[in-house]
């Protein structure tokens, strides 16, 4: 019994110490005020657009997960003195329409920040991009996989990197032809119709594939987009423009210790980050830590459709996302929910409409416009 009795102190007393010298610890990183240059990009040797990305890191407490540099001078310059100007267009990005110069000749770009830093990358050597041979995709029990194929009969590839741009049409659980303005019920304009809209997010994983251990340049059913089951993407129409690009082997190893970096830690037992060996510097300050890789090449994209009919099983939304509306029925109650924001779904008759919340019946509540993009079929 007194051994019992001992052994139910210490189940309750241990906690206690432990809990009592428990302190929290923030690590020096979380509390540095660091302001590192990230450098986000490539150089599109040919009709297609450079964009450069500019931002500034922010510290991991932070709410933003990066501040745009604005006002600097952006250029790329060739080897053999060429220079293109980039162009501001907002929130830290930069862009020239087309880079005509010589594929032959090296690159890079110089950065002059609007606080008087100016940075340069190395010149890096221009890569010919093999054109997408096909974007192909399969419907699996969990969701749709999409591949990239492309092959290169130069055999002088070898390293490929992916981005792409999604667009998918969608629409609000209910329509709406009526509006209210003023405190009267309005017809709504055919094109304001707000049951139709179209989404388009850029790619944020990192998508690359190797061929140095294969006998011949092929990338076959290389995936670099999965869509879960039932998601709002291919709930109507979705579409994907895939962008390829040719690396250089240092190009494509920043590239690869990134996505280790960034997509596969799980917990403290796992590979820790490592600093990233980037091409950019301070031509001021090497020392400075600067983050990014600065590749140049020409640019191959592709673009398919996949509709819900396409895929069959498809099943979104199943349930108009808990959706539901409320039967208009007296004047009072029509003037309470309209006067809160709630919009007319139904045939307009006092006594005999209902109505539902902004996010059930304006579709621009989840993200996407009204404006049908010039590449919809």
């Amino acid at each position: 019994m007194k051994r019992q009795t001992y052994y139910i102190l210490c189940s309750l007393t241990i906690p206690l110490l432990v809990a009592d010298c428990r302190q929290a610890y923030v690590p020096p990183v979380v509390k540095a005020n660091k302001n590192f240059l990230v450098v986000e990009g490539y150089i599109n040797i040919g009709q297609d657009t450079t964009r450069i990305k500019l931002s500034r890191t922010a510290n991991i407490t932070d709410t933003l997960p990066g501040i745009p540099a604005n006002g600097a001078i952006v250029k790329v310059e060739g080897e053999s003195g060429d220079s293109y100007n980039l162009n501001e267009d907002s929130n830290g990005i930069y862009s020239v329409p087309g880079i005509t110069g010589s594929s032959a000749q090296k690159y890079r770009i110089t950065i002059n920040t609007a606080d008087g830093r100016k940075y340069a990358s190395d010149f890096v050597e221009s890569k010919q991009t093999p054109p997408i041979d096909s974007i192909s995709w399969e419907a699996l029990p969990d969701g749709v996989h999409i591949y990239a194929n492309a092959h290169d009969d130069a055999n002088a590839t070898k390293y490929y990197k992916w981005d792409y741009v999604e667009t998918w049409e969608y629409h609000a659980a209910y329509d709406s032809y009526w509006d209210y303005i003023n405190g009267s019920v309005v017809a709504r304009p055919g094109d304001k119709h707000i049951y139709k809209c179209w989404r388009t997010i850029t790619s944020s994983n990192i998508s690359l594939a190797s061929t140095t251990k294969l006998s011949a340049d092929v990338v076959y059913k290389q995936q670099v987009m999965f869509i879960p089951i039932s998601t709002q993407r291919i709930g109507i129409k979705y579409s994907i423009l895939l962008k390829q690009h040719a690396l250089t082997q240092a190009g494509f190893n920043y590239w690869q210790q990134l996505s280790k970096n960034t997509e596969q830690l799980g917990s403290l037992f796992d590979a820790q980050p490592s600093q990233l060996p980037g091409n950019i510097h301070n031509i001021a300050d090497d020392g400075e830590t600067v983050v990014g890789f600065i590749t140049a090449s020409t640019q191959q994209q592709k673009r398919i459709f996949i509709s819900k009919d396409d895929v069959g099983y498809w099943h979104y939304p199943p349930d108009h996302n808990g959706c539901d509306t409320v039967h208009l029925s007296t004047h009072e109650k029509e003037l309470l929910y309209l006067s809160q924001g709630y919009i007319i779904v139904d045939s307009y008759t006092f006594g005999k409409s209902y109505a539902t919340t902004v996010y059930c019946a304006d579709c621009r509540m989840q993200g996407g416009v009204l404006t049908k993009p010039s590449f919809w079929p």
